[in-house]
């Protein structure tokens, strides 16, 4: 019997970045075992299926979509791309993820097959498919986006006096642009030993002195989990904010960045490919990091999104086909149209969703729904807030 709406159960991933209380506190999901809980999956990637609950008990959100992808995906999905091609999370972030870089299609493709015909182990390229990510904060959620403006860069990093990066620093100050801004980069990753031992020191010591209340925040929060790590210079030259709760921003693949604390919604292709340069013990690879990476300044003002706002709907505009992404807040009986595979997940307080064939679900915070393109003309109700991800 096919329905309307399908209840996810989802899968919780442990990473030691991950926060031990927040998925509890938030969103009432248990852990018996005080791990680290860092994101929850909501998808059909294999690294993390979910599970759809019918009455027989249940099956994987991939058997079903993969019994009718026309009635499941709707004909416009299902064409473009054949199974579901977003991938939604809930992140928790007690310390910082890894300085990391998502793959244009292309580069992923290539670089999956490079790894089919010639193995590498751990991998680079966990998929053949690019990851670009919106992110919407729950919380206030510190991160690093994109490149600082080259001036901002010279000038955070000449009080440090470190003398591998001297001429680099002139030629980034004198001549901005992507070759100096790749060498400079390259020169500061690469430090050697004694030279990144002896500008840490100094970093930490005169952060106060030296830099902006915010910069320096951020500095001494990495310091507190990575003590000697190069990924600490990273404040110095990517862009750091703050998104307040109901904030959101939108990284294209190619973008450096690192989320450092907070909980947040993100959605994304698809994609589990990670390239990482830093704040991490896991593989860093900086050749295949910097051949995919875009190495131009983003702006402050380019950092936040402006949502389309109206009457408890706002959209935020992306610039790619993988996924719409729309938040509703304290709404009634609004009317929706499903024409693509969805899914809709609960921030907070309490949903109903209803279909004129009298099939309804209520959701309270953390649950989620996966809702068929066949579904069609469906109404809203919410006091609280929840995000609608589809096609």
């Amino acid at each position: 019997m096919s329905h309307c709406f399908y209840p996810l159960v989802n899968v919780v991933k442990n990473y030691p970045w991950g926060s031990r209380s927040a998925f509890n506190t938030r969103f009432h999901i248990p852990n018996p075992d005080d791990q680290p809980q860092a994101e929850l999956w909501m998808g059909v990637h294999p690294a993390g299926i979910s599970q759809v609950v019918c009455e027989d008990g249940t099956c994987s959100l991939t058997e079903l979509i993969a019994a009718d992808k026309q009635a499941m995906l709707g004909s416009k999905i299902a064409g473009q791309f054949g199974e579901l091609p977003y991938l939604l999370k809930i992140l928790a972030a007690e310390s910082a993820l890894s300085i990391q870089v998502h793959p244009q299609k292309a580069q992923a493709q290539a670089g999956f097959q490079r790894q089919q015909q010639n193995p590498v182990n751990p991998p680079d390229y966990n998929d053949d498919n690019h990851k670009p990510e919106l992110v919407y904060a729950l919380t206030p959620f510190m991160a690093m986006n994109g490149f600082r403006n080259p001036a901002d860069i010279v000038d955070n990093f000449t009080p440090l006096h470190i003398p591998s990066l001297s001429d680099a620093l002139t030629q980034l100050a004198v001549s901005p642009c992507a070759e100096t801004l790749q060498a400079f980069f390259l020169l500061v990753m690469q430090l050697p030993q004694d030279e990144k031992q002896q500008a840490l020191k100094r970093l930490i010591d005169n952060t106060r002195d030296w830099y902006d209340d915010n910069l320096a925040t951020f500095i001494l929060r990495l310091h507190q989990y990575y003590h000697d790590d190069i990924g600490l210079f990273a404040p110095l030259f990517l862009n750091c904010l703050t998104l307040q709760p109901g904030e959101a921003m939108f990284l294209s693949p190619g973008t450096l960045h690192a989320y450092v604390h907070g909980v947040a919604v993100e959605v994304m292709a698809s994609s589990d490919n990670v390239l990482r340069a830093g704040l991490t013990p896991k593989k860093i690879n900086l050749k295949e990091l910097v051949a995919c990476t875009v190495f131009v300044p983003i702006y402050a003002t380019q950092l936040r999104m402006r949502p389309i706002s109206e009457a408890g709907k706002h959209h935020y505009p992306i610039p790619v086909e993988d996924f719409c992404f729309d938040v509703y807040s304290d709404v009634k009986d609004v009317a929706i149209q499903t024409t693509s595979a969805e899914i809709v997940l609960v921030i907070d307080g309490q949903a109903l969703l209803h279909h004129p064939c009298g099939e309804t679900v209520t959701l309270k915070e953390g649950q989620s729904v996966f809702i068929p393109a066949v579904t069609g003309d469906w109404t809203l109700s919410i006091t609280g807030t929840l995000c609608r991800v589809y096609g």
